[in-house]
């Protein structure tokens, strides 16, 4: 387990690098990273959950600390939320399936693709979610007035 999270880390924060982010905020991205990380591996692994159900909460997780340090840093959201996504992408699974199609195994190459799909809808939807929760706050809050 804790390799894996080294792992996580070191690839957040190389994708952190390779998308120009500031120095001074690799070390968080590659924590924030590895908390989307940690929370997938413990649903998956301890409480059993299934694998897209528990990217799902561990984007939800990557989304909220994203959010709340691009506010505490004064920078875009995105800077934190994409390199941070980057240990959860199914991308083995997308190889996998076009591997099995390629080698006339279409029942399980369609099933890995599947597999991915599902994945990557847990993603974009967790990163929806907490996205549209933190702007439906801001807008609400910059609507109330203070009474005189």
């Amino acid at each position: 387990m804790l390799l894996s999270l080294a792992f996580s880390y070191v690839a957040t924060v190389a994708f952190g690098v390779l998308f120009m982010a500031p120095r001074k905020v690799l070390p968080v991205i590659g924590i924030t990273g590895m908390l989307g990380w940690f929370c997938y591996k413990v649903l998956l692994e301890y409480f059993l959950f299934s694998p897209s159900f528990s990217i799902f909460c561990g984007t939800v997780l990557l989304a909220l600390t994203s959010e709340v340090l691009a506010r505490i840093y004064k920078k875009p959201v995105t800077i934190f939320s994409i390199p941070g996504i980057v240990p959860l992408v199914p991308g083995i699974y997308v190889y996998q399936g076009m591997y099995f199609i390629m080698a006339n195994e279409y029942a399980l190459g369609m099933e890995k693709l599947l597999r991915a799909f599902l994945d990557a809808g847990a993603i974009s939807v967790g990163i929806l979610l907490v996205s549209g929760l933190f702007r439906i706050l801001k807008t609400s809050a910059s609507n109330v007035t203070p009474e005189n």
